[in-house]
């Protein structure tokens, strides 16, 4: 090879080698940082849900709410639900709850319709049921309906201090794949118990690990982290629930809007 041709060559291998450098994304430090970030992230997957959606909410009493008796015991409670289907209204985002309950446990809260709506009472919460009866359930509950999305608060009627946590993660593994299987493009939501007594925040541990094994692009799944500034303690000030488990008004307001944020980012611009 002459000296000639030789320079040239070289030449081409440092111009490919500057240009390849270059097309690196950069921190503000100057740092290469990846360019694929996992599909979970809420700061961005290519993932988007259609501009009208179909959501399903799964859960236990805490997801269906109840009329109540009105003594301390039996008092009303919303359910989440209806607080975030407000902030979908706000937001004019189309979504049709689906489920096969549309009542809430001893008769409906009272549910008021919201700037000339009624509220879209369709939901797959089910009072005092375990994870695991409801992952049984499931298959035959999904064939009547088939969700974009679904937010899944299960784990507070599990027997978790004494058997561990293998029961609820095999269960939540379960209903993941329930939803697949009907809509192998699911996003899905997972907002793990926010009792901050023990076996809880072992279990939200567990639940972290099994979604960041489980989530996929095409199927992400997201924690929502309903823990935070969480107060349980009925006779604390700033309370959250009505009996120590059962959110009060303050409690699903807040678990409202902690799930708005996790599913926000998902949404059709």
């Amino acid at each position: 090879m002459s000296i000639r041709r030789l320079y040239a060559t070289l030449g081409i291998f440092a111009l490919a080698s500057f240009f390849a450098v270059q097309s690196v994304p950069q921190t503000a430090s100057g740092q290469a940082k990846a360019a694929n970030p996992p599909a979970s992230a809420p700061a961005g997957g290519a993932y988007r849900l259609p501009a009208a959606f179909k959501l399903v909410c799964i859960g236990d009493s805490i997801t269906q709410g109840r009329k109540g008796k009105g003594d301390a015991m039996d008092r009303m409670t919303y359910s989440w639900r209806y607080p975030l289907w407000k902030m979908f209204v706000d937001e004019n985002i189309q979504v049709d709850f689906v489920g096969s309950l549309s009542i809430g446990f001893n008769g409906d809260a009272d549910w008021a319709d919201y700037k000339g709506k009624k509220f879209d009472r369709d939901h797959e919460g089910h009072w005092g049921w375990t994870t695991a009866a409801v992952a049984e359930k499931l298959p035959g509950w999904i064939e009547k309906y088939t969700p974009d999305a679904a937010m899944i608060l299960l784990g507070s009627n599990d027997k978790a201090k004494d058997k561990g946590m293998d029961p609820t993660i095999q269960a939540y593994t379960s209903i993941i794949e329930t939803l697949r299987k009907k809509n192998p493009n699911v996003l899905i939501l997972i907002g793990p118990p926010f009792q901050e007594w023990e076996p809880f925040p072992a279990m939200r541990k567990a639940l972290e690990e099994l979604a960041g094994k489980l989530t996929t692009k095409q199927s992400p799944i997201v924690i929502v982290d309903l823990s935070k500034d969480w107060v349980s303690d009925p006779k604390k000030a700033g309370t959250c629930t009505a009996d120590w488990v059962h959110p009060n008004e303050k409690g699903d307001e807040q678990l409202a809007k902690k799930w708005f944020e996790g599913i926000k980012p998902f949404l059709a611009k």
